[in-house]
Formats: C-alpha cells, structure tokens, sequence
C-alpha cells in the first residue's frame, strides 16, 4: 500500500509478586492498627492496538488518521483474607469491582412498598433503613431469604450483593485527524473510555443526605413528588427517591444509581494557514503560519453536568470539582 498504512498490536502480561497490599483484617483486640507487609500478588493483561493511514490524492489533498485503543484488566492472585470478606481484597479479585444491590425501583404508592415488604417476610429491608414509604428504593431479594441484608459480606454469604460493576476504565482510546490542502491545515483529536461504571455516595450526586451535609443543585429537582398540590408538581418517575435526611437507607450502592461513565471528548481542534513560499521570500522568512487552536471543545457522555468523566477517578470521594476549562488559542508562527 506504498507505506500508507501501519499497523501494530502488542500484548502483555505482568505479574507482580509480593506487593504492599491493604493490612490483613486482625481481630480487635489487637488494640491497634494492623500494620502492612507485602502480601499481594497480581496479574495485569493487557493489550495495545495502533492503526494509522497516511495518504496525498493527485489533487494536491493531503489527509491522515491515526487510531489507538488498548485495555487491561488487573486480577489479585493472592492476598491473605482470613475473613473472606468481598468488599475488600481477596484472590481472585479483579481490581475496580464495585459490589452492590439491584434496584427492582422506586415504589409509587405505600401501597406498592407494602407489597414489596410483606414478599419480606424475614425481616423486609429493615437492616437497610426503617420508614419504608412511596418514594424510596425497594430492593431485591437475590437469594430469596425474605430479606435485604448485606449477610456477612463473604463468599459463602453474600446476602443479597453482588458485583454491578467495575470501575477500571476500560477501551481507552484516541482518534486523530488531520488535512491540509494549499496551505490550509486542519487537526482534530479525540480522546476517550468506551466502558467504565461508577458510583459515588458523595452529596454533590445525591443532594439531600444530611442535614450538615446536603447540597442541591438543577439536577436535584428530579426527585419523587406523590403530592399534586406541591410548588413544583407531582413527579412519580422522578430519578431521585424522595429527599430524607437518614442513615443513607436509599443510597446504598446499588444498579439503578451505577453510572455510565464513559465518553468522548474533543481534546484538540486547530486550524491553520501557512503563507505561499512567494510571499514569505519577500519577507525575506522562511516560514509563516497563522492559527487558531480550541481545547476541551465538546463531551460526549452519559453523566450529567454535576461530574466530569475525565476528572472523576482523581478524587476518591466522587466529590464534584471544577471542571476542564475550553480553552482558545490564536497564534503566529514565524521561522526567520
């Protein structure tokens, strides 16, 4: 294909042997913290694919596309978890699970909740929270026990948990495009996560959680409403349950709150015009270009405005930050 196009794939395992990992889980009367040792062990498979295609049409257009997507996924092969307890590290273990409940959804009516109680008969979901009402979350009951509990949070009793997601950014990929035809360059770069889910307890995504700690923003209005006679109208598909001031009852990690936090971005746009050489000899340069470059331009997520799908993995908390700045950039380059 006269050198146009380029292609490569690499494909790795690591094994790291005898890592620090997390201080092992000692009874309590050891009277003090744990401390750590290097008890881990893990392997990373991954995988890096690069395709580029290069070509000038008899025209004089000139044209290029560059494309990388790679993926790893990280599995703990060892770990001294005595208690076997899920949440935590344990072999087996692939790296970013998030273990919670499913959502069967929000009841509508007391009289829906009370149903989905008494199918409880064991204990409903009293370990989750008290003063079940229209309006909050009804979980489901996966090991069919007559109750929603957590179990011991070990292998062998999960309760009802079970992982709904994983957090590791997965299919990282970027994409760009470039042209340039009588002396007019444009470039374009793309840069994103194809799958990666996400869940937080912070109060920036749920809004009232306390009554020291809430926050509300636009987004926060859909929340349930039974009442029609209230300010902003009734809302029974409301995507938040009712506002409560509790212990977290409806808050628990759990699918109908896993957010889809993958996404494109459009990192780089820059356009450009370089001066005709017969023009830039009677300037007595060698060279002169003009530009104008845009960053951070457009986002294509599924999260809303209240979280940044690129920012989100630096603050362990899931609190809402500042967000990446659109930035313009015009400029003149000159080569004497």
């Amino acid at each position: 294909l006269n050198n146009r196009l380029g292609v490569s794939l690499e494909w790795f395992t690591r094994k790291t042997e005898d890592m620090i990992g997390p201080a092992p889980e000692m009874p309590v009367i050891l009277g003090t913290a744990v401390p750590k040792t290097n008890n881990t062990s893990l392997r990373t498979n991954g995988w890096e694919l690069n395709v580029t295609w290069r070509d000038r049409l008899k025209n004089g257009l000139g044209y290029n596309v560059a494309f990388n997507l790679s993926d790893a996924r990280t599995e703990i092969l060892e770990y001294p978890n005595h208690t076997g307890t899920v949440t935590g590290y344990y072999s087996g273990k692939e790296m970013g699970e998030i273990w919670g409940f499913e959502t069967i959804g929000i009841a509508k009516t007391q009289e829906e909740m009370d149903v989905h109680l008494a199918s409880l008969p064991n204990g409903g979901q009293t370990t989750m929270g008290n003063n079940w009402a229209a309006g909050d979350i009804m979980y489901r009951d996966l090991n069919n026990d007559g109750k929603i509990d957590w179990g011991n949070s070990t292998k062998e009793d999960l309760g009802d948990m079970k992982v709904i997601g994983n957090e590791t950014p997965r299919y990282m990929f970027g994409l760009n495009l470039g042209l340039d035809y009588k002396g007019f360059d444009v470039s374009v770069f793309f840069q994103g996560i194809m799958k990666r889910d996400y869940f937080t307890g912070s109060s920036d995504f749920w809004g009232a959680s306390s009554l020291w700690s809430s926050t509300f923003y636009e987004q926060h209005m859909d929340y349930f409403r039974a009442d029609e006679n209230h300010p902003l109208g009734a809302n029974l598909n409301g995507y938040y349950p009712r506002p409560v001031f509790d212990s977290g009852k409806n808050k628990h990690a759990q699918t109908r709150y896993l957010l889809n936090a993958a996404y494109i971005r459009l990192k780089n746009l820059s356009i450009g015009y370089t001066l005709p050489q017969t023009w830039t000899n009677k300037l007595r340069l060698q060279n002169l270009r003009v530009y104008v470059t845009g960053e951070n331009l457009w986002t294509g997520t599924g999260l809303t405005d209240l979280f940044d799908p690129e920012t989100i993995s630096t603050d362990p908390a899931g609190m809402m930050k500042y967000p990446l700045s659109a930035v313009y950039s015009f400029g003149l380059s000159v080569t004497y």
